[in-house]
Formats: C-alpha cells, structure tokens, sequence
C-alpha cells in the first residue's frame, strides 16, 4: 500500500463479472425490502429476488476463491493492525492506495456476504401463516420455521444499516477524500500513480460457470429436494 497522490495512469482493477455482480446485488437488495414491505401479491416476486441474491452470493463466494486478484478474499481481508494503518491514514486525510478494497472495505464486504447469505437461506424456511411460505419450511420442526422467520425479518434491518453505512462511506471518502469509489465499480478502472502493476484477472467464461452452478444449486434447493422431502 502507498499513500494516494495524484492520478497518473488508469489501471483496470474490477473485472466485469464482479461489476455486473455489485450492480445486480444492489438492485436486487432493493427490490427485495420494497416487496417485502408491499406484500401482497409482491411476496412471489420478493420470493423469486431472494433466489437470484442467493445464487449471486453463492457465486461471489466461489468468485472469491477462484476469480480475479482483487476479487478474491486472500487480497483484501486483512487482520486489525492493517485496518489500523489504513483508518489512521485516512482520518489523517491520507488514504493508503490499494488497488481493490481497502482493508477496512474487505471485511465491509465479507460482512455483507454473510448478512445476506444468512437472509437468503433463512428465507427458504419462512412461513407468514397467511399465504407465503418458503420452499423449505416444510422439511423442518414448526419451531424452527418460527425462529428461521424471526432471524429473517430482524435481520433485514440489519442489512438496511449495512447499506446505509456504505453509503455514508462512499460520501466520505468523495466530498471529505475526494476519492471516487462509484466511477471505478461502473467502468472497472481506479486512477494511481504509476508505476502499479494491473492486477491479475480470471476468465469472464469460468465467472460464467460458476454463476451457472451458483443458479443450479439454488434450483436444486428450492425446487428438486422439497420434492424429494415430501
């Protein structure tokens, strides 16, 4: 890491998978807390964003693993004295460069991941006791069903602060760090001083295998083992 300068040279940092990833999540966290708050006939249809933000996590989890440099965990999640270096540089108006995320928006991230991985799953187990119930409530105990739907409707206030930090944060670092994390998440490249090295970047076809596997296995969870538990 090296302290922010002045722009010289645009390196592509965020490979297209991962972009098309963080723009569709977005809409589809979105969609999600206005249906489930609509209700109604819009439950079907919160149901259905539920799956597609389930197999986006999985996918993203594998991404982490296998995909490019900068989308894989290994690159960004730091321990606390990283985290440190970077806060203090930044509340000191000097943010370290990083090419992806920052030690601080690594862990950002994983926190996301497992707020909405835990919604999405515990979303297949809800029941209203009205006319929506998830594909996999009947597999398990009543009780259980109870606590997976407490766990699911507190959890979404939960996601909603998450959300609104990252936005603070993105407003943060624009107006007080004159830094743009928006711009590079659109069109993939981050401005630094040269000379950087361009990170590494993984195939969009084995992003695309991946996502296929990511949809299959959500297919198979909610559609194939409620049949064969039944």
């Amino acid at each position: 890491m090296r302290e922010a300068g002045l722009a010289a040279d645009q390196v592509a940092v965020w490979d297209l998978p991962l972009r098309i990833f963080h723009w569709t999540l977005a809409g589809l966290v979105v969609f999600s807390f206005v249906t489930g708050k609509v209700a109604g006939p819009w439950l079907e249809w919160h149901m259905r964003s539920g799956y597609a933000i389930l197999a986006l996590v999985l996918f993203r989890l594998a991404w982490g693993v296998v995909g490019s440099q900068t989308a894989r965990f290994t690159a960004f999640v730091r321990g606390p004295r990283a985290g440190l270096e970077y806060l203090e540089a930044a509340l000191a108006r000097r943010p370290l460069q990083v090419l992806g995320h920052n030690p601080l928006g690594g862990w950002m991230v994983v926190f996301m991941l497992a707020l909405l991985l835990v919604q999405a799953a515990t979303g297949l187990f809800v029941d209203d006791e009205i006319a929506t119930q998830g594909p996999l409530a009947g597999t398990v105990s009543n009780a259980l069903v109870a606590r997976f739907t407490t766990l699911h409707r507190y959890n979404e206030w939960v996601i909603l602060g998450a959300v609104v930090l990252h936005l603070v944060v993105i407003a943060a670092y624009h107006w007080g760090l004159r830094v743009n994390l928006v711009g590079p998440m659109v069109h993939g490249h981050m401005a630094v001083r040269a000379p950087v090295e361009p990170p590494r970047t993984a195939s969009t076809l084995l992003a695309g295998v991946l996502f296929a596997l990511a949809c299959a296995a959500v297919y198979w969870l909610v559609i194939i083992f409620p049949r064969a538990a039944a």
